[in-house]
């Protein structure tokens, strides 16, 4: 069965400390020290407390897609991650519905967009 590992997001050159702060600041990745890395990786890594990764690659080309997502359950912490949103002037929306969990979606720095689902 598969298991999610890491998403691999693109980040204009320059952009990559922006984003590591929005992982770390408000989403509560961790980074991944440089020398846990293997050699020659030339990629940031952040890793959440259940193991899961993102990466971070610069990319002279990258645009942000409209609809493409990357959606991670993080459960009970969703209010203080939008407490955190919300000062750090990130624009979000929440959504909820009967049957369905709370959900805020927001974009990154790099115009990433991030579906948070409580």
């Amino acid at each position: 069965m598969p298991t999610f590992h890491h998403v691999n997001l693109g980040v204009l050159p320059g952009q990559a400390d922006d984003e590591g702060r929005f992982l770390v600041d408000v989403l509560g990745y961790r980074k991944v020290p440089d020398e846990e890395l293997p050699e020659g990786i030339d990629v940031l890594w952040y890793r959440a407390d259940d193991g899961t990764e993102v990466h971070l690659s610069d990319d002279p080309e990258h645009r942000a897609a409209q609809r493409a997502h990357v959606a991670v359950v993080v459960g009970e912490t969703l209010g203080a991650i939008r407490d955190r949103l919300a000062a750090s002037a990130v624009e979000y929306r929440s959504f909820e519905r009967e049957g369905f969990p709370p959900i805020v979606t927001c974009r990154d720095p790099a115009g990433n967009l991030w579906e948070l689902r409580g």
